[in-house]
């Protein structure tokens, strides 16, 4: 069998599977933020139901070490939530897209790497869809909402020089120790995909005739936000994308302007998302329960 037959036959054989599960659509809430004629903001609601084989989680630099303590270990402890929010959407059906980027030649030989790689050119792949996006049309008029200029990171000076050393100490680089994604969020080889790369993405999302992509990971502020396959990129090449806003975390540090918390950093980011970049969601939309909250923030 060709080649070109045998991936189109692989992805139309995946396709048929999910259809075959039978599940049922994703109920999902879309907050986003509308200005009044008063200039305030207003949250608004909208309820839509997806289709599972129209829809793709894409897990932003979910990585296993990072140089921020903290940062650390709040993706610890929300990463078994978001684990969760992985399996019982893979389970009804919905394509799983693993983004660890600057880590993916970890997963050279990996089936779901190949898959990623494998998949179809598409005919409308966008310009510079491979290229980092800082700003979309929408954010022009919008004053950015924390100064993130230090690189956000929000350790104690002590606590940060030993989490350096104990990474030295591992041989890992204790700028960049990342060296594949965290082991908490489970990897389905036979159905998932691993890539960071923009063009992979786009590749995978029209392959599949995906028109709706729910982004968690970290950081919303930097990466999520800005990254090739990051919300950005997708808004404005026309993909239906929302933000878990529970499932994501930010590189804001309290010292910063705007002087609040960390946890009040991340949500004043959020709010910029809802208002001029793409509605947001909550894992519980997807597995019951209440949202995550960290346990620090009060």
């Amino acid at each position: 069998m060709p080649k070109s037959f045998a991936v189109v036959a692989l992805f139309v054989g995946v396709l048929v599977a999910q259809v075959a599960s039978g599940q049922s659509n994703l109920e999902l809430r879309l907050q986003s933020q509308a200005k009044t004629d008063s200039g305030d903001f207003v949250v608004q609601h909208q309820d839509e139901s997806w289709m599972p084989s129209e829809t793709a989680i894409i897990i932003c630099d979910a990585w296993d070490y990072h140089h921020c303590f903290n940062a650390v270990g709040r993706l610890n402890e929300m990463a078994p939530t978001m684990n969760k929010v992985i399996a019982e959407a893979r389970r009804r059906g919905v394509t799983i897209i693993h983004s660890p980027s600057d880590c993916v030649d970890f997963y050279e030989d990996s089936p779901a790497r190949k898959r990623a790689v494998e998949a179809p050119v598409a005919a409308n792949l966008p310009k510079e869809i491979g290229a980092w996006c800082y700003e979309i049309p929408a954010e022009e008029d919008s004053e950015y909402p924390v100064d993130q200029s230090d690189g956000g990171e929000d350790d104690d000076p002590q606590e940060h020089a030993e989490w350096a050393a104990k990474l030295e100490s591992m041989g890992r680089d204790p700028k960049r120790p990342w060296q594949r994604q965290l082991d908490t969020i489970e990897i389905d080889e036979s159905v998932d995909f691993i890539t960071d790369r923009g063009e992979e993405v786009w590749n995978v999302l029209e392959a599949k005739k995906i028109e709706h992509v729910i982004l968690v990971g970290v950081h919303t502020n930097m990466c999520v936000l800005g990254r090739p396959f990051g919300l950005r990129q997708l808004a404005r090449n026309g993909k239906q994308v929302v933000l878990m806003r529970d499932m994501t975390d930010s590189m804001y540090n309290p010292k910063m302007w705007p002087y609040v918390s960390h946890f009040e950093g991340t949500r004043r980011v959020i709010s910029h998302i809802e208002r001029t970049v793409c509605p947001t969601i909550t894992s519980d939309q997807i597995i019951g329960g209440k949202p995550h909250r960290f346990k620090g923030d009060e």
